[in-house]
């Protein structure tokens, strides 16, 4: 038998391979890496692309004698290892296109660092953003979103090269393990959920993660000048002459958060002094507290996130027996493109420093002081420039 139809015997093999590999659903050339997590279970990273297919005799027979380099090309030119933020190793493709993430506030930093490689949006944008956010992000799809339940095939249909999962340190990695096992092939990406003041550790991982490293030290470089300017303002106002602030949520403004909750952190980096005396409640928060207990809190500082409840106080005989409300110190959060305070607790939150410093201490923080800051802010953040015609829309209700 002549080496030319040694060869041609070879090529007709393999592509009997590959039909037969692809009427079976396996993927001809890919295979997956099984590595254990941190907390010892395994978990599945990336499944390699086929370099090549013998499309001819020559390449034949480099498939076939050459398996080892084929293998090495599938793992250095084409992908990366990684520890994310829970020490987990994985393997993620080194160029990122498209990129979703299973929470809220991961998609605000993964809007901020790389908007083109946004895959997808959580929830309902809000209304009136179109200033804000360019069309072409605008409507990219947006997923339905749940605490308990993630759209595991909505997420795999639109397949992104990686998906970011956010993690407390010190939980189990439960949810992580199951996120992944349901991905597939798909890496998922463990960022820690950061505090509002810790955010240069996630902003930096995600950065280096989406190959936005210089864009990351920006973002970084604004965040932490304003907390630092901020902490060091604050810092010297004795206890006894600290803004005493409730935070109202709720068309009705009788749910609320305690000091140590994730969604109401800007008051303590601002140096007010939360009032509410309350349980915190685990998952999305919002405790229920009764107007009784605020007329004994009696504070001088009311920030809120519902319009409805803000029009509402200010009628109300009630409310108006909180200095807040009498002294014409209840403050609605700005919200466009996301809101400035929470919901999400994400880097929206970093505009909301400069403001919550300007509401509680305006003079300390005096209007000019913001305006500038906040200015910074949607130019790095947002890429826009905004205007003060802008900024008093903003402001206004």
């Amino acid at each position: 038998m002549s080496a030319v139809t040694i060869r041609r015997f070879v090529v007709f093999f393999l592509a009997i391979i590959g039909i037969t590999m692809a009427g079976s659903g396996i993927a001809p050339g890919r295979r997956t890496i099984v590595s254990p997590s941190v907390d010892g279970a395994l978990h599945r990273t990336v499944g390699f692309p086929a370099v090549a297919s013998a499309a001819s005799p020559v390449e034949a027979d480099e498939a076939i004698g050459s398996v080892s380099l084929r293998n090495k090309l599938s793992h250095e030119d084409f992908y990366r290892p990684i520890t994310d933020m829970a020490g987990r190793e994985i393997m993620i493709p080194k160029t990122i296109s498209r990129a979703l993430a299973t929470s809220p506030p991961a998609t605000t930093f993964l809007y901020v660092l790389a908007p083109d490689k946004l895959g997808g949006w959580l929830g309902s944008l809000p209304k009136g953003i179109t200033k804000y956010i360019p069309i072409r992000h605008r409507d990219k799809l947006v997923f339905g979103w749940s605490q308990k339940q993630i759209n595991y095939e909505a997420y795999i249909a639109v397949c992104p090269d990686i998906v970011f999962i956010g993690w407390s340190k010190g939980t189990d990695l439960l949810k992580v393990n199951l996120t992944q096992e349901k991905m597939g092939r798909i890496p998922v990406v463990v960022y820690t959920s950061a505090s509002a003041t810790d955010y240069s550790e996630t902003i930096k991982f995600m950065g280096e993660v989406l190959g936005v490293q210089d864009r990351a030290e920006v973002l970084i470089g604004y965040y932490r000048d304003v907390l630092d300017e901020v902490n060091a303002k604050v810092t010297n106002i004795p206890e006894n002459e600290r803004a005493r602030v409730y935070y109202a949520e709720g068309p009705n403004g009788l749910s609320t958060e305690p000091s140590e909750s994730q969604h109401a952190a800007l008051i303590n980096v601002c140096g007010g002094v939360n009032v509410a005396v309350c349980a915190l409640r685990s998952g999305s928060g919002m405790t229920p507290v009764t107007i009784e207990s605020v007329l004994v809190w009696q504070p001088e500082v009311i920030i809120t996130t519902s319009r409805e409840f803000a029009v509402h106080a200010y009628a109300d005989g009630t409310w108006k027996k909180i200095p807040a409300v009498r002294n014409r110190r209840l403050h609605l959060t700005p919200s466009q493109p996301f809101n400035w305070f929470d919901r999400p607790p994400g880097a929206n939150r970093i505009a909301g420093i400069p403001w919550t410093a300007h509401v509680l201490y305006p003079d300390l923080f005096p209007e000019k002081w913001f305006t500038m800051k906040i200015k910074e802010y949607y130019s790095l953040f947002y890429n826009y420039d905004l205007s003060d015609e802008d900024l008093s829309t903003l402001l206004g209700w």
